[in-house]
């Protein structure tokens, strides 16, 4: 494979990138593919668990923990502390997969602790008030798996194809990422908007399932790489003595490699324009989620739809930006990504809910109590049918004056909260899930490694899929989700109702919306105040989301889901653009003859970038609001975007090339 990542033939002079791919070997285009799929296969993880179900999870626990909605600068703190690891090991993966060819036994090894920690994520709901710090765990530990793994993955790209196929190899290698992430996507999208007569599940055993499933996903989809793309044939300088001693190797490599850095000025200039934008462009993607639980209140399946939409759009935009790339330069059109990025940030930071109008907008409210004129009684129903022990914390300081004013009126049976007895944690229940996980990863995924070895085509993938479905099946069934009994009623009678409509105005100091439809109390509501509808709450830009809701959001009458799936269509159009476009300019002015050890800088920058991004973020979160923080992040893309402007992308090719020819010549000497 050595040979692809040095080769200009004569053919590849007159051959457009698309030809040239075509003319490789079967073997070679097998390789490809394989590489293809890689990046099909792990957006299970950074479309599905990073970014739309760990974030809002993470955040949703959080809030329900501590009574409050800072769960998105929670979360923010989370994945910076995660991003350290990776930032302190990715320059040295590079430097030892440069000098040893052992890239995919790296690979091997980031990928199956990303699998593995993936599916034990389903597990942290069942934590019960120390989910949320389960959940962090295992998200770090994940995440570095993936991030890390991401380093390796990307430094078999120069050796997949020859320089000027760059392009289309980046391109191409983002789509199927893309098509990846969407069909999965889908039939997570499926499971948790289903009707009850379909799927009849309970939410955490809904997050079980789509935790598990995108483990499965990365499995199954990974294991091609790891079968049709061989090992990149490079010499092997560095003997191995052990970690400890080739750590030590590595970072006196990187030291030099930091020292060397000047005489790659274009080189040093973008990496720094790469810093500021990636930072910008990632962290919005990695805080969309938390944002919308934390600030918006969204339900979760909208940031399904909002990703879904994202990666619907992102498919035909991509290759469209990849065909502007050849016809007004790479730097052209990852700039245009970049500004139409910064449009979308100003825009996010005034999202902001429709104000509640009463019964006629009682489904929106957190909890709706419903006249029954058979009972006479009211049934209690909540927001995305979370149940109220999901909303409100059972200890949490934040909630105390709303569990002191309404809770005992409340239906009994809908307070009691998940607990074996009364103040002991669940968690043994959990590490009983967790153990529950890992069997029903070994099992399904065992099955359809057996049945990918085996090589059936179209009825190899018809199994594979049968064999998921009927193990979810039979899960469902241990866990008794299946149950067809009458489920409970949560109700409560005149006398309980009138007490809550009472001390409406002995509480006002919480998060949380109230109704009743018909009956007695008939219209009567009550509003928190620090509810997500009242959009003032005294942060500097506040009024900047009062101005977009009073003079747009109100008037065309789009509430925050819509919102959502504007910000989607616009996402889309840059998002897989902007890092096909970064990795393929990063990829032209990278010496041949130093990939792995410069994509273990890019992937060191990549992750310093979201780990300063997200730090940026906790702090203005923290110090102002979420929205403040979401503005932040707009002013380093900006100047990232100026500093890309100033890149000589001709003068950068012309220095790698000459390192190229230095290298290969002290190479053919020896």
């Amino acid at each position: 494979m050595a040979d692809m990542a040095v080769a200009d033939g004569n053919d590849s002079v007159v051959l457009s990138a698309k030809e040239t791919i075509n003319s490789m070997s079967d073997d070679k285009k097998k390789a490809l593919k394989g590489w293809y799929f890689f990046d099909w296969a792990n957006q299970a993880y950074a479309l599905t668990v990073m970014t739309v179900i760990a974030p809002q999870l993470m955040a949703a626990l959080y809030n329900t923990a501590t009574g409050t909605q800072s769960g998105d600068a929670f979360y923010a703190w989370i994945l910076t502390i995660s991003m350290v690891f990776v930032v302190i090991t990715a320059p040295a993966l590079g430097v030892i997969a440069d000098k040893m060819p052992i890239k995919k036994k790296l690979l091997k090894w980031y990928t199956l602790v990303g699998i593995i920690f993936t599916a034990l994520m389903g597990a942290a709901p069942y934590f019960g008030s120390q989910g949320y710090i389960i959940l962090a765990l295992m998200y770090t530990i994940g995440t570095v798996g993936f991030t890390g793994g991401n380093v390796i993955y990307y430094s078999f790209m120069p050796y997949l194809a020859p320089r000027k196929c760059q392009d289309h190899v980046s391109t191409w290698g983002y789509a199927y990422g893309f098509m990846g992430g969407s069909l999965l996507l889908i039939f997570h999208l499926i499971i948790l908007q289903a009707p009850e007569a379909i799927i009849d599940w309970d939410w955490k055993f809904k997050m079980a399932v789509i935790f598990a499933t995108s483990s499965i996903w990365w499995w199954g989809f990974g294991l091609l790489m790891f079968k049709w793309t061989p090992e990149p044939e490079i010499p092997s300088s560095m003997e191995w003595n052990g970690i400890k001693d080739a750590t030590k190797v590595a970072y006196a490599q990187v030291f030099k490699t930091f020292r060397e850095i000047k005489r790659f000025k274009v080189l040093a200039y973008f990496l720094l324009a790469y810093l500021l934008f990636y930072d910008g462009v990632n962290t919005i993607a990695s805080m969309a989620s938390a944002f919308g639980e934390s600030v918006l209140r969204l339900n979760q399946s909208m940031n399904v739809m909002l990703l879904l939409t994202v990666n619907i759009v992102a498919i035909p935009m991509t290759i469209v930006f990849g065909k502007l790339a050849d016809v007004k330069g790479t730097k052209f059109a990852l700039m245009l990504a970049l500004l139409i990025y910064c449009f979308v940030a100003v825009v996010a930071a005034g999202f902001a809910p429709l104000e509640l109008e009463g019964e006629e907008d009682a489904e929106r409210y957190d909890f709706t109590f419903e006249w029954d004129n058979d009972t006479k009684e009211y049934e209690l129903k909540t927001l995305y049918d979370r149940g109220y022990e999901s909303w409100v914390g059972e200890t949490a300081a934040g909630d105390a004056e709303f569990r002191e004013s309404f809770q005992q009126y409340f239906p009994t049976n809908s307070t009691d909260y998940d607990k074996e007895s009364t103040g002991s944690s669940t968690i043994g229940g959990g590490l009983l899930v967790c153990l529950i996980i890992l069997v029903f990863i070994v099992i399904i995924g065992g099955g359809v490694m057996f049945i990918q070895n085996k090589e059936l085509g179209a009825m190899g993938i018809l199994a594979m899929i049968l064999i998921v479905v009927v193990g979810i099946a039979g899960a469902s069934l241990m866990a008794n989700q299946a149950d067809d009994t009458k489920k409970e009623e949560h109700v409560i009678d005149e006398a309980n109702a009138a007490a809550i409509v009472a001390n409406y105005d002995n509480a006002s100091d919480h998060r949380f919306s109230i109704i009743f439809v018909d009956g007695p109390q008939k219209g009567e509501s009550e509003v928190g105040k620090r509810h997500p509808t009242i959009v003032d709450q005294g942060g500097p830009v506040d009024g900047w989301a009062e101005f977009m809701r009073d003079k747009v959001w109100e008037p065309l009458n789009l509430g925050v889901a819509m919102q959502w799936i504007i910000l989607g269509m616009f996402v889309g159009v840059a998002m897989g653009s902007a890092g096909a476009q970064a990795r393929s300019m990063f990829s032209q002015l990278v010496p041949e003859t130093r990939t792995s050890e410069f994509f273990g800088f890019f992937g060191f920058l990549g992750k310093s970038a979201a780990m300063i991004g997200t730090f940026l973020y906790g702090i203005a979160s923290t110090t102002f609001d979420s929205r403040v923080a979401i503005l932040t992040i707009t002013l380093v893309i900006l100047a990232g975007t100026y500093l890309t402007s100033k890149v000589d992308l001709e003068e950068g090719i012309r220095v790698a090339e000459e390192e190229d020819a230095k290298n290969r010549s002290l190479a053919a000497d020896n």
